[in-house]
């Protein structure tokens, strides 16, 4: 059994380089793989190891950079991630607009928001993913915004086109692990959105909470698993396969790797086409 950390801190990092190193001798120490990403403004990681490892882990990275709030999940896979991978970037999460952190909004827990569903001011609301739209493709909050974009730098482009949306309302956004909504609801805010709030913890946190009412489908994760369960109160599929339109949970790659585009498909269909997407059986 692995146990996977998730996690993040926005915090000045007097050296990235130096913390990057102690981050990288830790993990190969405790024999854990994933992705940490360091800049100047904080670190964002997941990893994955034995539990022991894990717990190590947090101690020690508590002790050099002070308090984090962790989010734990476990898998049967055996190998989550290839490789170990540090790195040093300008920015923790890529945006690519500069923000002013210390205009983020406010936090709803995960309580605010199931019990948001059920307030006769829903209405007043909207609800916006911070995720990309392969993301949102298998799973998502019930009447979430869901943004047409690739990548998490395409929002600022995205909303100046759909900025009509938010009109006379109340915003909540989300996102996996709650990272991307630091920044995103910084941007609102700055753009003259004037309430604005950020789910804390993301999707991860609401799941353990609340036992995820109200999410339909799965959550996407960046690990071998690919999309995880979220709601256990009443759960649903809202993905399709890209071929015959099964109701499924199920990303593949395809089998092209100039492609390896990643999509929806079923069992069936994977096998009739080979491994290959819609789009490559056309080339064929």
């Amino acid at each position: 059994m692995q146990t996977v950390l998730l996690y993040y801190k926005f915090f000045h990092v007097r050296d990235p380089h130096d913390l990057r190193d102690w981050q990288y001798d830790l993990c190969r120490k405790l024999k854990l793989k994933g992705r940490i990403i360091i800049a100047e403004e904080g670190i964002n990681g997941t990893v994955a190891g034995d539990r022991s490892s894990c717990e190590e882990y947090m101690s020690k990275t508590e002790e050099k950079i002070g308090k984090l709030e962790w989010k734990t999940s476990h898998s049967e896979i055996e190998e989550l991630f290839p490789k170990l991978k540090v790195k040093v970037r300008p920015e923790i999460v890529t945006f690519g607009v500069k923000v002013d952190l210390s205009k983020k909004a406010p936090y709803i827990d995960s309580y605010e928001m199931r019990n948001l569903y059920n307030s006769e001011e829903f209405d007043d609301y909207v609800i916006v993913d911070g995720r990309n739209e392969y993301e949102s493709r298998i799973g998502r909050f019930k009447y979430a915004v869901t943004p047409d974009i690739n990548n998490f730098r395409e929002f600022p482009k995205w909303f100046k086109k759909n900025r009509g949306i938010f009109k006379g309302k109340k915003v909540v956004t989300y996102c996996t692990g709650g990272i991307r909504c630091e920044k995103l609801s910084a941007f609102l805010i700055e753009q003259g959105i004037r309430d604005v709030f950020q789910l804390h913890g993301g999707i991860h946190r609401y799941s353990e909470r609340t036992g995820g009412e109200n999410f339909e489908g799965e959550m996407y994760v960046f690990d071998a698993r690919v999309h995880v369960p979220v709601n256990f109160v009443n759960p649903n599929i809202i993905s399709r396969c890209h071929f015959c339109g099964k109701s499924v949970a199920r990303f593949k790659n395809c089998k092209n790797q100039r492609c390896n585009s990643q999509e929806i498909t079923c069992e069936e269909c994977e096998k009739l086409y080979s491994g290959f997407c819609k789009k490559c059986t056309k080339n064929l």
